[in-house]
């Protein structure tokens, strides 16, 4: 018992769980701010603050990789001091190209006081992610200019070929020469720094790259290069062009000679200025590892803990569906040493029934007989069923405990139970009961069952009808995966019952084949001869003028109007009988429903008017009248399981 309450708990846990994640991602998905283009809406930005003046600042920051919240502490604080009018990231802003670090980086831009330029670098493109950059931030490479200063931003990802850069690159060199100033952007640094060797693993360009790309610069005399490269901030100088190395701005620092930087660039009509701007934390060398330790996991784990905690839940409830599958394997026999034999005593029985009277059907027929013959061992019933416009006269409010309607199916004539209605609850909890009977296994059946199991009650379930031939009730496509639906539902519910009842064996061997390990017992519904001696000879004679004279045969088929009743086979099978048959006869349809106009039209059609009629609902005592009356009972009916019509006809 220990071991099932603990397997409960869990799976309650893994369901919550669940429910977090799926609310959560629904809220990304409503909530959360898309954005496109982002590079085209900075540059814009950046041309209507500066406008025409010849002087400016922009700062560039090299390497966040989605160290966020070490960049809303340590970077933020540095830019908005330096009051700069845009920034330039480049590169490896984010820890790899997922969506998921995309917007992770946004969330961060969002936060600055000014618009950000992003420059493509090998993270943006791994893991697929140079998509997620198009459409974020725009194309690989690209140029703008601002009043005396043209920028220039290459694609150093391996993304884009270079042969088709290098012939871009010097169509924009020849067309930025009337510019005072000429600023290349890149991720990848060209040149080793010999004051930055003592950073471990640079990013730099092949050297043939490097030499052509330098030919080009110093052929069309550009200003500046801007790289991330190296981890540190430097400069160098070749044949007049500055090289300028950003520095790290996040991510994990495994040289701790390193610093977290930017790089601030001022351009006024009198020259450029290169100014390093470190953070000005200082950590101890336990805060600085912890530090590393928390970003790493943090880059690492936390924008893939919305899928790594679905995989773990995926896998749990796998797990613990194994779980139950083998502990199931210990109850695959009856328990033998119950004596079945031992004196009957009284029992507090307590059933749920989707339909029951004044709903005319089999089932609720079944369950009135089935308590009759309870009551007559001695034990003490109620039912719990759903409420109908018309009141019951004489029903006992203490044994049929009418529950609260939720809505009326009026294409199946069905009322749908309130099943979340705490009166049901709190009615049942009152009750002292012995056995639970459940006569469906579905809504009100199942919300008897899961009653019954909070208060380890024993549950049987009686099987009355061949549910997937009812699933064209169900709102859904597919007749396939409705039947599948359904045979999951019936094993899933018949597996949770201490014993089922079915009324044939065709229906113990089709529960069986679906799986259903459960104790199976087969009794079929009976009838009570005495209610077919009430009428006498006359009464039967006046009933049967009614509908068919004397030199006439008179046929007879009890149903309930409806699809799955199979009465359009019925009715054509008539209308050929017609046509050959040497007897005249006549056809009583005895039953309500909602096919009844559908069927009367039918009847029409056929050429069967004044052939068949229909009678409407009968009462149980009326219908036995018209048994005795007619000559031959016909019958068509593909879903019963038993058709106690067929006993009651013989």
């Amino acid at each position: 018992m220990k071991n099932k309450r603990l397997l409960t708990i869990f799976l309650v846990l893994f369901l919550a769980l669940s429910a977090i994640l799926i609310s959560y991602r629904i809220y990304l998905v409503v909530k959360e701010k898309d954005y496109e283009n982002l590079n085209v809406e900075s540059i814009d930005h950046i041309n209507t603050n500066i406008g025409s003046s010849d002087s400016f600042d922009f700062v560039l920051i090299g390497n966040i990789q989605n160290s966020m919240r070490l960049f809303e502490q340590r970077m933020i604080p540095l830019v908005e001091d330096l009051d700069p009018d845009f920034m330039i990231s480049l590169g490896n802003a984010v820890y790899d190209g997922a969506e998921a670090k995309y917007r992770l980086l946004y969330r961060g831009l969002a936060k600055l006081p000014i618009p950000t330029l992003m420059v493509m670098g090998k993270n943006e493109y791994e893991d697929y992610g140079y998509p997620h950059f198009y459409r974020h931030f725009g194309p690989f490479f690209y140029s703008f200019a601002q009043s005396n200063a043209y920028f220039i931003a290459l694609d150093t990802s391996s993304q884009t070929s270079w042969e088709w850069q290098y012939r871009w690159l010097e169509q924009e060199l020849k067309q930025s020469q009337s510019y005072q100033y000429r600023f290349i952007l890149m991720n990848a640094t060209m040149f080793p720094m010999d004051e930055l060797e003592n950073t471990e693993n640079p990013l730099l360009l092949d050297g043939e790259v490097s030499k052509n790309l330098h030919t080009l610069f110093t052929k069309y005399g550009v200003t500046s290069v801007f790289s991330s490269g190296y981890r540190g901030f430097g400069v160098i100088q070749k044949d007049g062009i500055e090289y300028v190395n950003s520095g790290a701005g996040g991510g994990l620092l495994l040289n701790r000679d390193s610093l977290y930087q930017i790089a601030k660039i001022s351009v006024s009509p009198e020259g450029v200025s290169y100014t390093n701007v470190p953070s000005p934390d200082s950590p101890s060398k336990f805060s600085e590892r912890f530090e590393r330790l928390k970003l790493y996991l943090y880059s690492i784990m936390y924008m893939g803990l919305f899928n790594m905690l679905v995989v773990l839940t995926v896998i749990g409830l796998i797990v613990l569906r194994l779980y139950v599958l083998i502990k199931r394997q210990e109850h695959l026999y009856r328990d033998f040493s119950v004596d079945e034999e031992a004196e009957r005593k009284p029992l507090s029985v307590v059933m749920f029934t989707n339909n029951y009277l004044p709903f005319i059907g089999g089932v609720p027929l079944s369950i009135q007989r089935l308590v009759t013959g309870l009551k007559g061992l001695g034990d003490t019933i109620r039912i719990f069923a759903p409420t109908y416009p018309k009141a019951v006269e004489g029903e006992n409010p203490e044994e049929i405990i009418r529950c609260p309607r939720l809505f009326h199916a009026k294409l199946s004539e069905f009322i749908i139970t309130n099943i979340f209605s705490r009166k049901i609850a709190h009615t049942f909890k009152a009750i002292d009961c012995d056995v639970v009977h459940i006569h469906h296994p579905f809504w009100l059946g199942v919300k008897g069952q899961h009653l019954a199991r909070r208060r380890k009650i024993p549950v049987i379930l009686t099987y009355h009808t061949r549910l997937e031939r009812y699933m064209h009730y169900l709102p859904i496509p597919g007749m396939a995966l409705k039947h599948f639906l359904a045979h999951m539902k019936i094993r899933h519910v018949a597996n949770r019952c201490s014993a089922i009842i079915t009324p044939t064996p065709s229906t113990e061997e089709y529960l069986r084949n679906l799986g259903v390990s459960a104790i199976i017992e087969t009794i079929p519904t009976g009838i009570r001869l005495e209610e077919y001696a009430v009428w006498t000879e006359e009464e039967v004679k006046a009933f049967r003028r009614t509908y068919a004279k004397d030199d006439q045969l008179l046929l007879i088929t009890v149903s309930r109007l409806a699809e799955e009743k199979n009465l359009d086979f019925l009715l054509t099978g008539l209308a050929k009988t017609k046509a050959i048959a040497t007897v005249d006869f006549k056809v009583i349809l005895v039953g309500d429903g909602p096919e009844r106009k559908h069927l009367e039209s039918r009847v029409a059609e056929l050429g069967l008017k004044g052939v068949v009629q229909f009678t409407g609902n009968l009462t149980p005592r009326e219908v036995t009248r018209a048994y005795r009356a007619s000559d031959l009972f016909i019958f068509a009916s593909t879903s019963e399981t038993q058709g106690m019509v067929l006993v009651e006809a013989m």
